[in-house]
C-alpha cells in the first residue's frame, strides 16, 4: 500500500509540474534546469528595445570547455508540430555575441528533432524562427536551448523570451525532380540541419549557362561539419532509368570544394560527392548514382563536405553556395515540369498598385499569395467571371507566388512587386 501511495503521489506531483507553451518568463517558470555548468535564471530584461518584458530568461554558459552547455525547461506538454497552426516554434533573443550566431533548439524525452536559427543582429532583440520540417516531430516532453553550440562558453551570456509555437505553412511534398525556384519549390520544402540556412533569393550571377531569376541559396555558420539541408519527396527517386543527376552551383569557395549529394530513406543512404573545377562562375555538376538503391526518397545538399571532412562553416562567403536546376541528367527540365493550364493571366506585371488575375473562361478560382520563403500571405476567391484584384501596396518590393485553384487545375504566376 505505502509503495502504491509513492506512485500516487509522484504522478500527481509530475502532473503539477506539467505546463505547456507560451513561456513568457515574467513569473516562476517550472522546470527551468541549466546543463554543463550553465546557468537558466530568471532576470530582468537587458534592454526594452524590440521588448517591453520586465523579465526574461538568461543563460549563461560560465566554464569555457563546456561547448554544449545550456537551458532546459522540463515536463512541457505542448511540444507537437504537426499542425499548421503551431509548426513553427518562435523565440525572442538578446545577446551581444557576433552577428551569425548560432541558437540550437532540440527536443528530448525523448528525443525527436532539433533545428538551429542563426542572429542577424547583436546587442539588440531579435525574433528567430526554428522549423521543425517534414515530418513534424510530436511526442518530446523537455525544450533544450543550447546558445553557440560547437563554441567554448567561459561567461558568454545569452537573453530569451517569449517561446511559443506559431503559425507557418507546412509545404506539402513534391512528388520528385527536378528542383526549380521560379515557381513550386520553396525554402519550407527543406530541412535545415546543424548549423546550415537555406533561403530563396535573386540570381546573383545571371549569366547564359543558369538564367533562372531565383535560386537556392545555402549558408553554413559555426557548427558540425555535417550541416546542409535535405528535401523529401512524395515519390522514390527512379536510378534505374535516371542514375545521373546534374545540379548547378556557384560559390566563390576556392576550386576543389567538395559538393555531396545524398539520396536518402530511414537508416539509410547513398552519398556521391564532386569537386568543384570553377569559383566565383556557375557550373554544372554531375551525380552518378549508378546502382544505388531505388527506394530512396530524400536528397541531402551538403557543401563543403565529404566523408570524414573536419570543415566547419563560418557564416561567410566561403561557406555560401547557391544551387539552381537539380534534375535527371537524361530527361529535358521542361519534359520534367507539369504542365500548367495556361487560361489564367495577370496584369500589370510588375505592379506598384493592384495585381489584377483573371480568367478568359470566366471560371471561379481560388488563390494562395506566398513569399519566396514559402509564408502564405493572403487567401482570396474570386466570383465567377469577374478578375480578382489583388493590392500590392502593403508588400516589399521583390518576387511573390500566386498559386491559383479552379476547376482547370492548379497553375501558379510569378507577381513582381516594383
Amino acid at each position: 500500500m505505502k509503495k502504491l501511495l509513492c506512485i500516487l503521489f509522484l504522478a500527481s506531483t509530475s502532473a503539477l509540474w506539467a505546463q505547456t507553451l507560451p513561456f513568457n518568463f515574467e513569473s516562476a517558470t517550472a522546470g527551468m534546469v541549466g546543463y554543463d555548468n550553465a546557468t537558466f535564471t530568471i532576470v530582468s530584461n537587458p534592454s526594452s528595445t524590440g521588448n517591453s518584458s520586465a523579465q526574461v530568461a538568461k543563460i549563461v554558459k560560465v566554464t569555457a570547455g563546456d561547448l554544449w552547455a545550456g537551458g532546459k525547461i522540463t515536463n512541457v506538454t505542448s511540444l507537437n508540430f504537426n499542425s499548421a497552426a503551431t509548426s513553427v516554434l518562435s523565440m525572442k533573443v538578446y545577446t551581444t555575441e557576433p552577428v551569425g550566431t548560432v541558437i540550437k533548439v532540440k527536443l528530448e524525452s525523448p528525443y525527436t528533432s532539433e533545428v538551429d536559427a542563426v542572429t542577424t543582429v547583436s546587442g539588440m532583440w531579435e525574433t528567430l524562427e526554428f522549423d521543425f520540417g517534414i515530418p513534424a516531430p510530436s511526442g518530446s516532453v523537455d525544450l533544450v536551448i543550447m546558445p553557440q553550440p560547437f563554441t567554448s562558453g567561459g561567461g558568454k551570456t545569452f537573453y530569451f523570451d517569449d517561446i511559443e509555437q506559431v503559425a507557418a505553412p507546412i509545404a506539402p511534398l513534391r512528388p520528385n525532380l527536378p528542383i526549380t525556384f521560379e515557381t513550386g519549390t520553396t525554402a519550407d520544402h527543406f530541412f535545415c540541419f546543424e548549423s546550415a540556412t537555406l533561403l530563396v533569393v535573386a540570381n546573383p550571377d545571371v549569366k547564359p549557362l543558369n538564367q533562372s531569376a531565383m535560386v537556392g541559396k545555402l549558408v553554413r555558420y559555426l557548427g558540425a561539419p555535417f550541416g546542409g539541408s535535405a528535401i523529401e519527396f512524395s515519390n522514390t527517386l527512379d536510378f534505374a532509368n535516371h542514375p545521373v543527376i546534374t545540379m548547378k552551383v556557384w560559390t566563390s569557395a576556392p576550386i576543389g570544394t567538395y559538393v555531396t549529394l545524398k539520396a536518402e530513406k530511414p537508416f539509410w543512404g547513398e552519398e556521391r560527392s564532386v569537386q568543384t573545377t570553377k569559383s566565383g562562375e556557375w557550373e554544372m555538376l554531375s551525380f552518378d548514382f549508378t546502382n544505388a538503391p531505388t527506394d530512396l526518397n530524400k536528397l541531402a545538399f551538403l557543401f563543403d563536405f565529404t566523408a570524414g571532412s573536419t570543415n566547419v562553416g563560418n557564416g561567410g562567403a566561403s561557406s555560401t553556395f547557391y544551387f539552381d536546376e537539380v534534375k535527371f541528367a537524361n530527361v529535358a527540365l521542361s519534359s520534367e515540369t507539369p504542365s500548367e493550364p495556361s487560361s489564367f493571366g495577370v496584369f500589370p506585371n510588375p505592379s506598384e498598385g493592384d495585381w489584377t488575375i483573371s480568367s478568359p473562361e470566366g471560371q471561379a478560382f481560388h488563390v494562395l499569395l506566398y513569399d519566396l520563403h514559402g509564408r502564405l500571405l493572403l487567401d482570396l476567391t474570386s466570383s465567377d467571371s469577374q478578375p480578382l484584384r489583388i493590392d500590392s501596396r502593403p508588400f516589399s518590393s521583390g518576387v511573390y507566388v500566386a498559386r491559383i485553384q479552379s476547376a482547370l487545375g492548379i497553375q501558379e504566376l510569378k507577381l513582381i512587386k516594383k
